[in-house]
């Protein structure tokens, strides 16, 4: 929606901003070392990425070139489906591996039990076939942008990236806890962050 700009939107919050810069992308996608020059936040947001990419990207890589085929697995199976999810929540929530610290067992059964009763395993598989696309390589975006760099997130964006790509950054905070799922995870710190990055544009 930024980079398309439509009238009526006067800024936006994103928990998991687009700001790997394109040298950086490169040694990921080649993976090289990392860029020499890089501040202590910069090489960790690199190590992360990096581990994403050699070692938590199996899914992402399958759901963009074999949607379907992946699609009638899940389709067949929930105990498999269940796995698929929770892989996904022991990974991405800020509980060091163990969902349960975050997220009751009924919340994640829920969320599965949701993609299972209305069939929709394979349909959200193939939104990345057609959005194939590096959702964490740098973008542009001139419209106000408010981030909230989550410590569980997939990688934390440095504040040095962000500024380059989100050219008027009208909010920049770090928090102590939440992941990828920031908003069920920890709904009240992420309403607080909502709040707190609009607070200017009202």
């Amino acid at each position: 929606m930024a980079r398309q700009a439509p009238a009526g939107l006067v800024g936006i919050h994103v928990n998991m901003p687009a700001t790997v810069p394109a040298d950086v992308a490169k040694a990921l996608n080649n993976g090289d070392p990392a860029p020499t020059g890089l501040s202590d936040p910069e090489k960790a947001a690199f190590a992360s990425m990096d581990a994403m990419y050699k070692k938590g990207g199996g899914y992402a890589a399958m759901m963009v070139t074999r949607p379907q085929t992946l699609g009638y697995s899940l389709t067949d199976s929930p105990v498999g489906l269940a796995a698929w999810f929770y892989d996904k929540f022991a990974d991405w929530t800020y509980t060091g591996g163990q969902p349960e610290r975050a997220l009751t067992r009924d919340e994640m059964l829920d969320d599965i039990t949701f993609y299972w009763l209305t069939n929709t395993r394979t349909s959200s598989a193939q939104l990345y076939w057609e959005n194939n696309a590096n959702n964490f390589n740098a973008v542009d975006i001139s419209l106000p942008a408010a981030i909230t760099v989550f410590p569980g997130e997939i990688y934390r964006a440095p504040r040095s990236w962000t500024e380059r790509v989100y050219h008027k950054l009208i909010y920049f905070h770090q928090v102590d806890k939440g992941g990828h799922f920031a908003a069920w995870e920890q709904p009240d710190l992420f309403t607080a962050e909502m709040r707190a990055a609009f607070r200017s544009l009202r």
